[in-house]
């Protein structure tokens, strides 16, 4: 079973229900996972390897790496909100394997499981506010 999963405090039947809706996608180095104006139609997880997240600079073409994620990373959290677009490049660096949630079906379990999905989300935002606050230092030391 992946490693976030086994984070989560729910029970095994919602646990289980949670595994079975992931896909695994295999990726080497170079592969794109998403790209800049992609809907945002799936949540992933890193099992194994590193991603590279890329921003555009505003310069001509030039992009910067802002991001460097390793396994137990999530990915694309945004997907949560409806008609969101990708607003950044999302690379494996090395062979990579890569959890795959779609929204859809994410959004099934958290009606069929609302505590579970309530577990589940608190866990993705925890997530996000911790990436949230090492930028915000990263941010304040270049400043």
């Amino acid at each position: 079973m992946d490693e976030f999963l086994l984070k989560l405090d729910i029970p095994d039947d919602a646990r289980c229900e949670l595994a079975s809706l992931g896909t695994k996608k295999r990726m080497i180095s170079g592969d794109v996972l998403f790209d800049y104006h992609d809907p945002a139609g799936a949540l992933f997880f890193v099992q194994k390897g590193r991603l590279a997240v890329h921003k555009s600079t505003g310069f001509l073409e030039k992009m910067q790496v802002i991001a460097l994620l390793d396994p137990g990373a999530v990915i694309g959290e945004a997907a949560f909100l409806d008609g969101h677009i990708r607003k950044t490049r999302v690379t494996a660096i090395e062979e990579s394997v890569i959890v795959c949630f779609e929204k859809n079906a994410l959004k099934a379990f958290c009606q069929e499981y609302p505590a579970s999905g309530f577990v589940f989300l608190e866990y993705l935002f925890l997530t996000a506010t911790l990436r949230l606050e090492k930028t915000s230092e990263r941010l304040a030391r270049i400043l």
